[in-house]
């Protein structure tokens, strides 16, 4: 179910060719402010000179709007940096592989145009003492579909019936009643599909984002870390990559939707068991994160950072508590320790908001700093 315009070996070329181009805006960058075209007597941060300010010399504006670009994409990689922090599935190796895709879609979802989305999430366990969705995934899911509905745009939770419960917690006082689909198993998958697809061209969804949720590998069956076959409990949900809209994925262990765009042997290196469960489907843009969580937070902290203010209340850590009590109290599990409790990967409460504190943090900084 790979998309051949992201076959792996694509992937490879299209990595150099960003390094390159990564070197040369650099390269662009110093020797731009060292040519004293932005020179000006009292002006700070190497503020525009005035023939910019007058509106005089497209081409001085033309090399300042570039360094603005530059600078943007520098503070969203590192956004990046700190989603990807390794909780030991190898997610800073695996980022490496996707450089840039954060920027990418970020400038996507925050362009002029009011995407419309549909995000997918849910990853059931069965084999808990009390099966439930985890905690990772609804969280980020709710939080993006948050995020665009807040900037004028519109989004459309989907998950499927093992996980109903807890994702429709997580929606409950965001989205309406009518933007959580759920999909059922069996046989009625075809037709909630159609209708699906339905919805699709009647409200112009444009983008589908899916968020730490599991994919099937190459022999079609989809399974969960620890290399067990859970296709009895998936609604198959990566047939809406195949809708013909942008794709987005979001993931942490290589069994996700989206990580297909990852060559299968980098998966096999840095995740264990890598080449039994690493997800063939791809996506456009990949995000990979330490959790998937941080990979949804990473997306609207890049989003903010290119100029999308009206998200500034979904960056404070109270909001992601909340939400992931709420998730909690509706059965939600911690997907390493099993266990029903408001914590995401076996993390402590600590380490995890740590993260969503610094990624906001980087948000937050001025874009005339340079940072």
């Amino acid at each position: 179910m790979n998309n051949g315009h992201y076959a792996h070996e694509d992937v490879a070329r299209e990595e150099d060719a960003r390094e390159g181009a990564a070197r040369e805006g650099k390269a662009f960058k110093g020797s731009v402010l060292n040519s004293g075209i932005f020179k000006n007597s009292g002006a700070k941060n190497n503020a525009p000179s005035k023939a910019v300010r007058s509106g005089k010399g497209n081409g001085i504006r033309l090399l300042w709007a570039s360094l603005g670009v530059w600078r943007r994409y520098r503070n969203v990689t590192g956004i990046q940096t700190m989603a990807a922090h390794d909780v030991g599935r190898g997610s800073e190796t695996l980022m490496t592989f996707v450089k840039g895709d954060l920027f990418r879609a970020a400038r996507w979802l925050s362009a002029g145009a009011r995407r419309k989305a549909l995000v997918v999430t849910g990853f059931y366990i069965p084999h808990a003492r009390y099966p439930a969705a985890e905690t990772d995934g609804p969280a980020g899911a709710v939080e993006l579909c948050s995020a665009l509905r807040s900037i004028g745009g519109d989004a459309w939770l989907v998950s499927d019936a093992w996980c109903e419960p807890v994702v429709a917690a997580a929606a409950h006082g965001t989205l309406p009643d009518d933007h959580v689909l759920i999909a059922p198993g069996g046989e009625r998958f075809a037709a909630w599909l159609e209708s699906v697809t339905t919805l699709v061209r009647a409200r112009s969804i444009d983008t589908v984002i899916f968020i730490e949720r599991v994919g099937p590998s190459l022999d079609g069956i989809p399974r969960n870390m620890r290399g067990m076959d859970i296709l009895e409990w998936t609604a198959p949900l990566s047939r809406l990559a195949s809708l013909g809209l942008h794709t987005i994925g979001i993931g942490d262990g290589g069994n996700e939707i989206g990580m297909g765009r990852i060559a299968r042997f980098a998966i096999e290196g840095a995740v264990a068991d890598g080449t039994h469960i690493a997800c063939s489907v791809a996506t456009r843009e990949l995000i990979v994160a330490g959790t998937s969580n941080w990979g949804g937070h990473a997306l609207v902290c890049a989003m903010y950072s290119l100029g999308c203010r009206r998200l500034e209340a979904i960056l404070d850590e109270a909001w992601h508590r909340d939400l992931l009590a709420r998730i909690a109290a509706a059965g939600g599990l911690d997907g390493v320790t099993l266990r029903n409790t408001p914590t995401v990967d076996g993390l402590n409460e600590e380490r995890y908001y740590a993260q969503i504190r610094a990624m906001s943090h980087r948000a937050r900084i001025r874009r005339d700093t340079g940072i």
